[in-house]
């Protein structure tokens, strides 16, 4: 057993879930089973003592001759005497001759004959005494209990006998297409051993009544209402409300139900009228009670026989009744199922003691050589219970097979005699998978069996069967982010990593996932153990789990160090006073420097962070500072690519490191674009506690019950937002979320006063009519900053909102304003409005700050079209329709635009439908390499341009207008062997900076990204927005 899978065990037992569906349905069941042994024993015993002793059992050929079967004639020779020297080997040889001289005998009378001719063999055999024949005796014995057979036994004298061994249940299954009977109710079985009472049973219309299966045994006479020729039933008085109507079975048809048709007549044997009849239990007559004579004023109790049974002699037998019922309960109780769990067929089973399942001895993992002894459970019922809930799949491969328990020896008189253990039979490779635990952490993950995820989770098992090759294990996932020689140079340089890789990484779990980003909140067990709730790199607020304090994590030690600072520091600034937000109280002390001093170089603070300011940067922090120390909103308009991020960040930490404002600080931008500010913070300002606020509601959950403050109560828990207290301390520097999220979680992030707002891509808020203009417009603001680099375009209107959200108290009349600035064109208004935005605005264009700046070079390269694109060029200027369109119908070519339809052509012909369907396709499914480059102008010039690039050492932006070429491109990258990017609309959030990371920090020699992405991270149309390329 591996490392793993001894974790594994040890964690079921010590953290292991108590899930398990079937519990307790199990439990009942082997209750109920161990109840029928116990009475199956009692009745054998009482049996035994009735008889006095054991009867001698019969002969082969007394069984044959009683079952009418046909005996095989053999005559063993020495050679089989020395060669078939254990019960094993003389079944084999013997078994195929007896089923071919009787093909249809049943496994239970099979197995009697067999042990009766190994009894006969052992007798005869001249080789050895008589030792051997009592040894072969037990076989027998041993085998026999296998059958439905009444019990033989060995041997007159039971002292000589060894003790004989029991074999598990098993059965003659018939394949997985037969019905079972429905079985009797247990209540009525009940009733049937009790005291017995006089019962009627009623039948109006003619229709014969039914003897109920299970139901009370009727000692009384049956009474029927019948009328000749009607066939109608109801159901007896004494059932009423038990049994509902049913019709009479077609001839020859099994009843499948609770009961059989009685053949009683329908009408009085006296007066041959119908009515209410008594029926008699020894034939099928039926009679009024007044027909009799002597007239009857009731029915009798007990079973009654008729005038003419009585006449003739003839009369009730109760022991075979019983006997007969007994023996179909006996029947009927088997439940067990009619074909091998494993290969759906039928044959001999094995039957488990604890549930219905039946196995073949050979299908089960190991195979078993013979029956086993005693009591034998199954697979299933065996399987030991699973940890936890598995959240996940991640991997499956195929590991050694089972070990196979040895089998007993049969136990002999002699030890010289002893039989020879059975062979050990080898098992077969079991499908193991890795599995993610929901609650825990990648670090838990770990191997599990097949059979465990089929019993305890089934709908995930099925779904992954259908969703995988379950013949061949997946190829290794070790990411897109490292090429196979780096990763190769890493596992030489760190053996740590090569094992967490073999462990972990090659399984498609990121290394990222297994790096703690931060810890936020701890907690006491009952033993007084601290466990840490512990967030994730790179994975939501709902992936956090809950840690012991000694787990091997890298840097957990540093993080837990860190996470009591903060802790500590929060609770001392917040025992300060108690009125007015934890911020008013603060002891604000004396600044280092006032905000309206000019930087002439950066601060040290900004000096320890590594980076470097721009000078026109520097000159942006400058000014944000002068304008917060004069309390005028700004408006920062560089154009894009000038670092607006940057200067945002470098002045909220310049006033929190200086000692002016110490938060919290609300930043709302597009979703996109937050896993780059949350990387900005990070480097430019290490010191902040920055809680990203975005996710599904459970993570947003659990943010606002552990990252909003340290205090248990500060905000009700649950999914359903609430407002924080006014007491409660604020545990973060910085809020970072969405547009949307503002407004959907308006009552918790209203509740706070915040210290200053920043609004990223600011011309959401162009019209004051949107919803998150009004929301935001509510917040408890201090200091409002809105940042744009679209131009203004001439749009007084929306450039009257922004200072409307800014100022309201200054900017409030629209009509004043728009007739104030009606004619801009002139120059004297055009200076009024410079003056008038100055305060508020800073705008710096890359040609005014980049001065030695090179300039953007535009080459035209025009291309000749190929002849199919020839050919498909001629088609649409001739508009032939047959020729654009496949007869199969799918997508049709209009021809409502013709000049998109001639861009397409010019781009590639295999953007029609006709020409993507001729096209030769590769077993992949991507298009054949050659003929793809051959077909288009562009890709043949491609081709030798990106050659020579790479050579050149660059790296290329490939645009594209349709996301259809983009697939095309694709193929081509992957037909000429290059490694790319794609960015467009599909690739969102955390794939698209991984994918801008790996194209800007490797040598990715061509990426792919299209118009359909959101700015500025995705490319937009190249000839539509020049902007948007440089």
């Amino acid at each position: 057993m591996s490392d793993n899978e001894e974790e594994i065990e040890e964690k079921s037992e010590s953290e292991g879930s108590d899930y398990s569906p079937n519990k307790k349905k199990k439990k009942k069941l082997k209750d109920k089973k161990e109840k029928k042994t116990k009475r199956k024993k009692k009745d054998e015993e009482e049996d035994d003592n009735e008889d006095g002793g054991l009867k001698e059992p019969k002969s082969s050929a007394q069984l044959m001759e009683e079952w009418g079967l046909d005996d095989v004639d053999y005559v063993f020779s020495e050679e089989d005497y020395h060669t078939l020297t254990n019960y094993k080997a003389f079944s084999q040889f013997l078994r195929p001759l007896i089923a071919k001289k009787n093909p249809k005998i049943p496994m239970s009378k099979m197995m009697t004959v067999l042990g009766a001719k190994w009894r006969e063999f052992s007798a005869n055999n001249p080789f050895k005494g008589s030792s051997a024949a009592a040894a072969a005796a037990a076989v027998a014995a041993a085998v026999e209990t296998v059958t439905v057979t009444p019990p033989l036994a060995a041997s007159p004298q039971p002292s000589a006998l060894p003790t004989v061994i029991r074999k598990a249940k098993t059965k003659e299954g018939k394949g997985p297409g037969v019905r079972k009977k429905i079985k009797g109710s247990k209540d009525g079985k009940k009733k049937g051993k009790g005291k017995k009472m006089a019962g009627l049973k009623f039948r109006f219309g003619g229709i014969p009544s039914k003897r109920k299966k299970g139901s009370s045994v009727s000692v009384g006479p049956r009474v029927r209402g019948g009328a000749a020729g009607k066939r109608r039933e109801q159901a007896s008085p004494s059932s009423l409300g038990c049994h509902s109507p049913r019709r009479a079975p077609l001839p020859g048809a099994i009843e499948e139900g609770d009961g059989y048709e009685t053949d009683h007549q329908d009408y009085c044997e006296v007066c041959q009228q119908g009515g209410e009849i008594i029926l008699c239990d020894t034939c099928p007559r039926a009679y009024h009670l007044v027909c009799l004579d002597p007239e009857l004023e009731k029915a009798p109790e007990g079973k009654w026989s008729c005038p003419h049974c009585e006449k003739e002699g003839i009369q009730w037998e109760p022991k075979e009744e019983e006997e007969e019922e007994e023996e179909g309960g006996e029947e009927e109780e088997d439940d067990h199922m009619e074909f091998c769990r494993v290969c759906k067929d039928g044959g001999e089973l094995l039957c488990c003691d604890t549930c219905p399942s039946s196995y073949h001895l050979h299908c089960l993992n190991p195979p078993l050589p013979e029956i086993p002894n005693g009591e034998w459970l199954c697979p299933r019922c065996t399987c030991p219970p699973l940890k936890g809930k598995v959240q996940r799949i991640l991997h499956w491969a195929w590991k050694e097979p089972p070990a196979a328990p040895l089998p007993p020896v049969l136990p002999a008189p002699d030890a010289e005699l002893a039989l020879p253990p059975p062979k050990v039979l080898e098992g077969i490779p079991e499908r193991e998978f890795f599995v993610k635990w929901a609650g825990l952490s990648y670090w838990h993950c770990s191997w599990v069996k097949e059979l465990q995820l089929e019993l305890y989770h089934t709908v995930m098992y099925r779904n992954y069967q259908r969703k995988n090759d379950m013949d061949e294990p997946p190829a290794f996932d070790y990411g897109s982010g490292d090429e196979d020689s780096q990763r190769e140079k890493r596992k030489n340089k760190d053996p740590q990593y090569a094992k967490m890789e073999e462990r972990f990484y090659r399984y498609g779990i990121k290394p990222e996932w297994m790096m703690i980003h931060r810890i936020l909140n701890h907690s006491f067990d009952k033993k007084g153990d601290i466990h840490y709730l512990i967030k994730w790199k790179d994975l939501p607020y709902d992936q956090c789990t809950w840690e012991i304090d000694e787990i091997d994590i890298p840097y957990y030690e540093n993080l837990k160090h860190l996470y009591w600072n903060h802790r500590l520091m929060r609770d001392a600034l917040g025992r300060s006073g108690r009125t007015g937000s934890w911020f008013s109280r603060l002891r604000v002390v004396s600044p280092s420097c006032q905000p309206t001093v000019k930087f002439d170089k950066q601060p040290w603070y900004i000096d320890a962070t590594g980076g470097t300011l721009h000078p026109y940067q520097l000159e942006g922090l400058n000014w944000l500072r002068f304008s917060w120390a004069q309390g005028t909103d700004t408006i920062l308009a560089d154009e894009m690519g000038l670092g607006k991020t940057v200067q945002t960040i470098v002045f909220l930490y310049s006033l929190y490191k200086e000692g002016h404002s110490k938060g919290p600080y609300l930043v709302s931008a597009p979703l996109s674009t937050i896993i780059n500010w949350e990387r900005e913070f990070e480097m430019w300002a290490p010191d902040f506690y920055v809680v990203t606020y975005t996710g599904d509601k459970e993570s947003r959950s659990v943010i606002r019950e552990n990252e909003f403050s340290f205090e248990d109560n500060a905000i009700r828990s649950g999914k359903k937002v609430f407002r924080m207290k006014k007491e409660a301390q604020i545990k973060f520097h910085v809020l970072l979320t969405s547009y949307e999220l503002i407004t959907i979680d308006q009552a918790v992030l209203g509740s706070i006063e915040w210290a200053c707002l920043v609004v990223d891509e600011a011309h959401r808020l162009k019209n004051n009519q949107s919803k998150f203009f009004r929301v935001l417009n509510s917040y408890k603001i201090d200091y409002k900053l809105l940042l744009t680099g679209t131009p203004l375009q001439n749009n007084l209107e929306e450039l009257f909102h922004l200072l409307n959200f800014l100022t309201p108290e200054r900017f409030n009349n629209l009509e004043g304003f728009l007739e104030e600035f009606a004619d801009i064109s002139k120059e004297d208004q055009i200076k009024k409005l410079h003056d008038l935005l100055g305060p508020h605005m800073l705008r710096r264009l890359k040609a005014d700050v980049f001065k030695n700046m090179p300039a953007k070079t535009e080459l035209i390269v025009r291309v000749e079209l190929s002849q199919m694109q020839k050919k498909y060029y001629k088609f649409i200027l001739t508009r032939n329709f047959e020729a654009l369109n496949s007869k199969g119908g799918g997508n049709q070519v209009s021809l409502l635009n013709i000049m998109m339809d001639l861009k397409k052509c010019c781009n590639h012909p295999y953007l029609f439908p006709v020409a993507a369907v001729e096209a030769p396709v590769l077993p992949n499914g991507s298009y054949d390499g050659n003929s793809l480059v051959k077909s288009s102008g562009k890709l043949m010039l491609l081709q030798k341009m990106l050659k020579k690039l790479r050579d050149g050492g660059h790296r290329v932006l490939i645009f594209s207008q349709m996301t259809k070429m983009l697939d095309l491109l694709e193929d081509f990258l992957e037909y000429e062997g290059y490694k790319y990017e794609r960015i467009d609309g599909g690739i969102t959030g955390g794939l698209r900076q991984e994918a801008i990371d790996r194209f800007n920090g490797t040598r990715v020699p061509a990426s792919v990204p299209s118009s359909s992405g959101e700015l500025p991270l995705a490319f937009p149309k190249p000839r539509a927005d020049p902007k948007a390329q440089e």
